[in-house]
């Protein structure tokens, strides 16, 4: 089995496509900050520039880290570019 290619940030749309999360942007948001989910919440997303348009990143080890931690389906055989 070929090894899946992934970069080492990643932005919404590849967290939707590449990895497959299931849910929408005002969940995973929830998920990241609401007290509810303080007990393990989802990795927290950072920002390249200091603009408050500047696209949300992902750091793709903590992402894929909380899929297995949680059972969700993902790669398995990974390359980081």
């Amino acid at each position: 089995m070929p090894k899946v290619k992934l970069p080492l940030y990643i932005s919404w749309k590849q967290l939707k496509e590449l990895i497959g999360w299931p849910y929408s942007r005002a969940h995973t948001w929830r998920m990241m900050f609401e007290p509810e989910y303080v007990h393990d919440p989802f990795p927290l997303r950072g920002k390249i520039g200091a603009h408050r348009n500047s696209h949300p990143l992902w750091y793709t080890p903590a992402v894929l880290d909380y899929f297995k931690r949680h059972g969700l389906p993902g790669p398995d055989d990974i390359d980081f570019v």
